[in-house]
């Protein structure tokens, strides 16, 4: 059979299934029917959304925006400061160190171990304060060139050598990404041979990018135009210098400013599976293996995208660390829809174990996509699992808001804030939320899916069933027992 026809409603299925009560009966109405499985997916478009999504007014995403009042950030991140003992002074000292890292305090480090304790009986830290030596071990090799940071002091040709170090010392930065890309003297482009660069229509523009993320390892892509709005999303400065639009023909960086030209005026923005399994595994710093091999994964990613959109002929800037800019912007490229969790934009397919947390702007034309609804903005108001799971109580409860509620977060929007200048980054939440859940497109995930996006009636009995029916974290110690996919990641679905 070279193609599969139906036109069996959900209401049918039911039915035939003997669950057709007044409840079930109102929610198969709730949602389309099947008349062709080509109907299932966005077929045509660059976005492969699944066939619950719906698109949005451009610059309308279901969080309400007052384009009008919405302010622009400073750029500063609002995160706590780091502790100043190292894991070993910590361990030196018996106390319980190294359960967030970098993030989390003494105090904090023991919250996290005493809810890890509760949650899995029997569960007992390792030597650095959260996971065995196993885990702690890998995630000290996804911790590796985290963040596309130049490592420090490492083994080279049996010396050891600090390779930061001498970067800075050459008056380069402590990352391997930069505003302006790498520019390899590799890096040939077609005006250097006096030949026209590829031109394509924005549709084409947009698929070709698509290809050349999933090629390097990324998922999907979303585009905008960025106009005066937009742009208040972005951060007044990037890592110190003011983050500026001039009518100038390239882009620049002097050491007060990063200038993007004003005809570079697409955004493209894409989105990174994380490993599902180990991310409903992880509480700290030391067991985030999953969110670290994200982070050493995709800033290269990044910085081999503006590589080959470079190599092409057309300018093209990152400003992958100018602030909470990739977050909202998600929410407008259609990438996913604002959550309770706030930091995190909650994606269609994977939840918040696929980061949308990259972009560039360019000058070779793309098309915009729209901002997607899927119902997990109104979902969120009665959910509330990840605000539940927090062990210090950081996710906010209750209905959202036009306020700028919590340190360093921003007015202007109706929506969550997480307090991101005490939150430890453990992060129990990202593995709690029902949207992660794995599937495998099977039926009933997709009718709950589909349910979700169409009426609020039944959130809460959602949101009960995902408790009762346990799913979410998991035991962090029966991972090294599973069959997991390759990069933790089930590429057929």
């Amino acid at each position: 059979m070279s193609q599969f026809h139906s036109t069996l409603s959900r209401r049918d299925f039911m039915k035939a299934l003997g669950l057709a009560g007044a409840g079930v009966g109102a929610m198969s109405a709730a949602t389309s029917v099947f008349h062709d499985v080509d109907e299932l997916t966005t077929a045509g478009t660059v976005q492969k959304q699944p066939w619950w999504v719906k698109e949005c007014d451009f610059k309308k995403p279901t969080v309400p925006i007052d384009w009008q009042t919405l302010p622009k950030m400073d750029g500063i991140f609002p995160y706590q400061s780091a502790p100043t003992l190292t894991p070993q002074e910590r361990f030196a000292m018996g106390i319980p160190g190294g359960a967030a890292g970098t993030w989390a305090s003494p105090e904090q480090s023991q919250v996290l171990q005493d809810y890890m304790k509760k949650e899995f009986p029997g569960w007992e830290p390792g030597y650095l304060g959260m996971g065995d030596n196993r885990t702690t071990a890998l995630f000290m090799a996804a911790h590796f060139m985290r963040m596309g940071m130049w490592p420090g002091e490492i083994q080279m040709g049996g010396k050891r050598i600090n390779v930061q170090a001498a970067i800075l010392k050459a008056g380069g930065t402590p990352f391997y990404w930069s505003f302006l890309g790498l520019r390899s003297s590799e890096t040939l482009r077609p005006q250097d041979f006096g030949v026209p660069r590829w031109e394509g229509t924005p549709e084409e523009n947009l698929q070709t990018l698509r290809q050349v993320v999933r090629f390097f390892g990324g998922n999907e892509v979303g585009a905008q135009e960025l106009d005066a709005d937009i742009f208040k999303f972005y951060h007044k400065k990037n890592l110190g210098k003011d983050l500026v639009i001039e009518n100038v023909d390239e882009p620049e960086e002097t050491a007060t400013k990063m200038v993007i030209p004003s005809s570079a005026k697409y955004i493209l923005q894409w989105t990174a599976r994380q490993p599902y399994e180990s991310s409903r595994r992880q509480a700290g710093e030391y067991e985030d293996a999953a969110v670290y091999w994200a982070y050493q994964r995709f800033p290269l990613v990044t910085a081999l995208i503006q590589e080959f959109i470079y190599a092409l002929g057309y300018k093209v800037v990152s400003t992958h660390m100018t602030g909470y800019h990739t977050n909202p912007i998600g929410t407008l490229t259609g990438m996913g829809e604002h959550c309770r969790m706030s930091s995190p934009v909650l994606t269609p397919k994977y939840g918040t174990t696929n980061r949308a947390m990259w972009v560039i702007i360019t000058d070779m034309p793309l098309a915009s996509t729209k901002p997607v609804d899927f119902g997990v903005y109104e979902f969120c108001k009665t959910c509330g699992i990840c605000a539940d799971s927090c062990p210090f109580g950081l996710i906010e409860k209750g209905e959202p808001s036009w306020e700028a509620t919590q340190p360093g977060s921003r007015p202007g929007f109706n929506g969550w804030r997480t307090n991101t200048t005490t939150c430890p980054h453990c992060p129990v939440c990202q593995g709690a939320c029902p949207f992660n859940t794995d599937g495998n497109g099977s039926f009933i995930h997709e009718l709950v899916r589909g349910t979700v996006t169409n009426t609020t009636v039944f959130n809460s009995f959602f949101a009960n069933m995902e408790k009762t029916l346990g799913y979410g974290r998991k035991d962090p110690r029966d991972w090294w027992d599973m069959e997991d996919y390759s990069y933790g990641i089930n590429t057929r679905y």
